[in-house]
């Protein structure tokens, strides 16, 4: 039930940016990356801004990670502070002499907290109270501050997933963080709602799809955000009613939990007028069904990820009435959307398919220490290559159709088949394992996993439990979803495992199940 209000968060987030900076213990000098890591609360937004604003570069992490996970990015990034919760601060005590890194504890009493004690870490009320006297003493020196960032800067590096292990940093500048404030501002000006509205964050806020379009956002148009510290439908419905939310911007299952609770009336959410979907692909079927529920509501969806600071193409209103399949047109003004064939590296006609690709200002950098993959990202003429296939009807609507990158997308969370594969392939008895999306009609995508074990003994939930022990929990198949095989797995012509035939076959099982074992 905490409440904070714009003038409140700006001192907030300048006496921690002093602090950072100016404090000998933290010394956070330009070009320096701090960690953030911790549920939705307000500090991790708060903490976004204090790190951009000083010059630092702010690493929000995935809360849904284990220690081995934040120990690969902490170190990728080189992060010289890390701002956490209690309970991920216990995550970073393994790694923490390593590695080498500050620590401010949120949400909680050091003295209560053995690995905020173990590390030295500092509360943040006492960080802020520090910041804020030496504010008072020099009230120039947030401006100053300011004014000597560069728009080339470095701003952010976010964490994704990708088809290769590891999750890849992306590096974005003041210019692209830049970029997609300006376009929050376009688009509260634009579409204009009494005293900036009321946005519902459910989303995380270590993800783009919540940083930006609706943390960052918020910032110009002024609208209240209400944060939820994780999603539940029933308790959704009782925040949009009780706070008159009037904006609602999640992953396409949060629609499907809110028009599928039990408790789900149209009265609760009469103050909704515009709800966007992003993340994952929206069902054709959800449009229509969220039309006949929600009529006096302007629904739509939009195409972004985060190496574009989730910006790209957006379908609203009547559009997405006439094209529920479509992500929309592009961002007017801002983004270039081409698509490109990625054999000849040539622009394709109208209504071919192609790889997408998209150009702006608001594009990454850099993929962090992966000067290889930012080259296979980014072409000479500065698109940045998506690895979605796509078409561009004679509309200028945009299509997605398939990926091109071994991901799976469940619920809104990218999900590395290589890594998962990885931590299966580790159980002694497996001698082979392939992984792959399954649909599902809650989250679009689940992970699914056909195994060759050597072991007929060895069950299911064995395999999910040992894979639950170096993936965090989101990326584990359930033991429902995982195939075995008594022999090898069926390879292609080079020898390569048959993934898209496996995940056709399975899939098709999958869709046979009972609703109910689907969900």
């Amino acid at each position: 039930n905490d409440r904070i209000t714009f003038g409140e968060a700006r001192r907030q987030y300048e006496a921690l940016g002093a602090e950072l900076r100016q404090s000998a213990h933290f010394n956070v000098q330009p070009g320096d990356r701090v960690g953030i890591v911790m549920r939705n609360y307000p500090e991790l937004l708060i903490a976004f801004l204090a790190i951009t604003a000083a010059g630092g570069v702010a690493v929000p992490l995935n809360a849904l990670w284990k220690s081995e996970e934040l120990e690969y990015a902490v170190t990728d990034a080189a992060c010289k502070v890390v701002i956490a919760d209690p309970e991920r601060m216990a995550l970073c005590v393994p790694f923490a002499r390593k590695v080498g890194f500050k620590t401010v504890l949120v949400r909680g009493r050091v003295a209560d907290c053995a690995a905020a004690r173990q590390m030295g870490a500092v509360a943040w009320d006492d960080v802020l109270a520090a910041g804020a006297a030496r504010n008072r003493d020099d009230p120039r020196a947030a401006a100053r501050l300011y004014k000597s960032i560069e728009a080339e800067d470095e701003a952010m590096i976010m964490y994704t997933s990708g088809s290769t292990g590891f999750p890849k940093g992306v590096v974005h500048t003041q210019r692209s963080v830049g970029t997609a404030m300006k376009i929050g501002e376009m688009a509260s000006a634009a579409m204009p709602e009494p005293g900036g509205g009321v946005q519902l964050m459910a989303v995380p806020l270590f993800h783009i799809t919540a940083l930006c379009p609706i943390g960052l956002f918020s910032i110009p148009a002024g609208s209240k955000i209400v944060m939820m510290r994780k999603w539940n439908a029933g308790k959704g419905l009782e925040v949009i009613q009780r706070e008159r939310v009037t904006r609602f911007t999640g992953v396409p299952t949060m629609m499907v939990d809110l028009m599928g609770h039990p408790d789900f009336d149209p009265e609760k959410i009469s103050s909704l007028k515009n709800v966007l979907a992003g993340g994952a692909p929206v069902p054709p079927s959800q449009v229509s069904q969220m039309r006949a529920k929600t009529k006096s509501i302007s629904s739509g969806q939009g195409y972004g990820l985060t190496e574009t600071m989730a910006l790209g193409t957006v379908n609203r209103g009547a559009d997405y009435l006439r094209h529920p399949t479509s992500c929309g047109k592009p961002v007017p003004l801002m983004v270039e959307v081409a698509i490109i064939d990625p054999d000849t590296k040539r622009t394709v006609p109208t209504g071919a398919r192609g790889e997408v690709c998209l150009k702006g200002a608001m594009i990454m950098k850099c993929y962090n220490n992966k000067p290889e993959k930012t080259a296979e990202a980014i072409d000479a003429n500065g698109y940045f290559h998506t690895g979605d296939i796509g078409k561009l009807d004679s509309g200028g609507f945009l299509y997605i159709l398939d990926r091109m990158k071994d991901l799976i997308i469940r619920g809104g969370e990218n999900i590395d088949c290589s890594e998962v594969e990885a931590a299966i392939v580790s159980h002694p008895a497996v001698r082979e394992c392939s992984v792959f999306g399954l649909p599902d009609a809650r989250l679009g995508e689940v992970v699914g996993a056909a195994v060759w074990v050597t072991d007929e003994s060895v069950t299911a939930e064995a395999l999910s439990k040992h894979a639950a022990q170096s993936i965090a929990k989101f990326k584990v198949p359930l033991p429902v979803n995982v195939f075995f095989h008594r022999e090898a797995l069926p390879k292609g012509a080079t020898g390569k495992l048959d993934k898209k035939g496996l995940r056709k076959m399975y899939g098709e099982e999958v869709e046979r199940r009972p609703t109910k074992a689907r969900l």
